[in-house]
């Protein structure tokens, strides 16, 4: 009887010890149950029969296709702009040791501040360009990832950072998105890209146009078309129950961006449309009048929706900088990126690799 006693004992003992290794693995290995668990939370993304196409505007080689995505609308959230427009943020080099990489940016504020990859912030020793969508939790202080996209600066020119007009091109917001996309495989942590990739798309981007910065500076190249983009953009209307956009260049889709509310998208509408206009002048027929139809727009639609779709077991789920769930995937010349919060989407983009 006693034998069978410390049998029991020791089974039960080890069924015990099993499930606190088990607790502990998991809670050290987070993308474990992370996937698990999360997975269900992101099947509202790129979802075709969520979308309504609610206007086609064409000018020039550039056609824009606004759309309501069906997402429900999270409260207390407000963009990057607005909120420095309001002085509700600080964003500036990191005191201790002031790395290319990362800065420091803090939330004044009751709400979520939203970032888009690809703002551009300008001052301080350098301009830089924001690595992956963020949705900074409010009243809190985040190490932000960023890539320089001013080569040839490191100087102060102010001590803080402000928003610039403009994203930054397609070509250096998709080779990040891709590149960062490709490292989440490898299980990585951070939001790092490639710095001498974005340096290098900085400078095809200039050198497609025959312009030269003295210090490298990506801003400069828009700063130097102002005029001319923001008389491009102006032609464009926003259409008032729009939260997303199609952009082609030509006969091919080369952005989307989906964004949670109208008022979020607002912000973001003119700035997308400006570095739009580059890939127009890029191309160089941008007098040549390309008129896409309903039925083309929603075949490209559908057709990329369904890439997606058909693929999105291979997708990876992982913690964002700071608040929600990001969702990558690399499929052909194509990368999609979701940013979800509570379950709901916050910021979906599509950015294609071409640019001829």
């Amino acid at each position: 009887m006693k034998s069978l006693h410390i049998i029991v004992s020791s089974f039960l003992l080890i069924i015990i010890s099993l499930t606190v290794i088990s607790h502990i693995s998991n809670k050290f290995n987070p993308e474990h149950n992370f996937k698990t668990t999360l997975t269900m939370k992101n099947n509202n993304l790129f979802l075709k029969d969520h979308t309504e196409l609610l206007n086609i505007q064409n000018q020039g080689n550039i056609t824009v296709a606004q759309i309501s995505y069906d997402t429900a609308v999270l409260d207390s959230i407000i963009s990057l702009h607005e909120a420095f427009d309001e002085n509700l943020i600080i964003v500036k080099e990191l005191e201790e040791s002031e790395r290319v990489n990362t800065i420091e940016l803090e939330n004044l504020s009751e709400s979520y501040i939203f970032i888009l990859d690809g703002d551009i912030l300008k001052g301080a020793k350098q301009n830089r360009v924001v690595n992956t969508s963020v949705l900074v939790a409010p009243k809190s202080k985040i190490i932000l990832p960023v890539s320089c996209v001013e080569e040839g600066r490191w100087e102060y020119k102010s001590s803080r950072f402000k928003p610039s007009d403009e994203i930054a091109h397609r070509s250096i917001r998709y080779s990040k998105a891709n590149y960062i996309s490709e490292s989440k495989k490898l299980n990585r942590v951070d939001f790092v890209a490639d710095q001498s990739t974005v340096w290098n798309k900085v400078a095809s981007v200039s050198d497609s146009l025959e312009f030269h910065s003295k210090t490298m500076s990506h801003s400069d190249l828009f700063e130097n078309y102002k005029e001319e983009l923001e008389d491009i953009s102006k032609k464009f209307k926003m259409q008032p129950k729009a939260n997303g956009l199609l952009i082609f260049v030509g006969n091919q889709m080369v952005a989307c961006d989906i964004f949670n509310n109208n008022k979020i998208y607002r912000d973001y509408f003119n700035k997308i449309i400006k570095t739009s206009a580059i890939d127009s002048k890029i191309k160089k027929d941008n007098d040549h009048l390309i008129s896409l139809d309903k039925a083309i727009i929603m075949q490209s639609l559908n057709d990329i929706f369904d890439q997606f779709e058909k693929s999105k077991e291979n997708a990876s789920f992982t913690p964002g900088v700071s608040e929600g769930v990001e969702t990558r995937l690399n499929l052909d010349d194509n990368t999609f990126y979701g940013l979800s919060h509570k379950g709901e989407s916050v910021h979906q983009s599509i950015l294609s690799s071409s640019s001829k």
